[in-house]
């Protein structure tokens, strides 16, 4: 059930002039997931996952669209002109006031500003959800990402085996340039914002 903080919808124009609704998923998003799901390319599965990701089974697709907009957010934008998914956004609270939160959008979507928006209205959520931090995770080996997150200001590191974690605390408004940040990174393939962004393992 979508509760009454949920944003219905909201059109947007994209910097080529494209233009995409984002709203929240729904039960029957399935197919359409799945089909985002399958445009991504290898590559851009791997650097978001950090392991090969072939395909979503039922659980996952249950997972990934029959959410309680609470706990679990998610967001998809759809292309205005062909109805077809570009991207996704989502957070799952791990605590109180802490989401563990992904973005993804479809290779050819990619550098139009969709990320951007879809994380701007994914840290609006949250915020009305009570979730006050989200984190990004990347492999300790991943030199440069560490870097570029080490210089991003206002995060908080940790260690769980070969992952580093990094909390970033949310501004008051928007998405701020720390998670902006992250997000050039995640397009560029340098980290993944999440484990769970599409597959699950809880």
């Amino acid at each position: 059930m979508i509760g009454p903080l949920t944003p219905r919808r909201g059109d947007v124009r994209l910097r080529d002039g494209s233009r995409v609704t984002i709203r929240p998923v729904e039960h029957d998003d399935k197919p359409l997931l799945t089909a985002a799901f399958e445009e991504l390319s290898d590559e851009s599965r791997y650097r978001r996952f950090f392991t090969p990701v072939r395909s979503l089974d039922a659980p996952q697709l249950a997972y990934l669209t029959e959410v309680d907009h609470h706990d679990h957010e998610a967001l998809l934008a759809i292309d205005m002109d062909t109805g077809s998914c570009s991207g996704v956004a989502r957070f799952v609270r791990i605590g109180d006031d802490v989401a563990e939160a992904a973005v993804v959008v479809v290779d050819r979507y990619q550098r139009r500003g969709l990320g951007t928006e879809l994380l701007e209205r994914l840290a609006t959520r949250a915020r009305q959800e009570g979730v006050t931090r989200f984190y990004a995770v990347v492999l300790a080996e991943n030199r440069e990402a560490v870097a570029l997150l080490e210089n991003l200001g206002n995060v908080t590191r940790g260690r769980e085996g070969e992952v580093l974690r990094f909390d970033i605390a949310l501004p008051e408004t928007g998405a701020g340039p720390t998670l902006r940040g992250l997000l050039r990174a995640a397009a560029a393939g340098l980290l993944a914002l999440a484990h769970r962004g599409w597959t699950y393992d809880a």
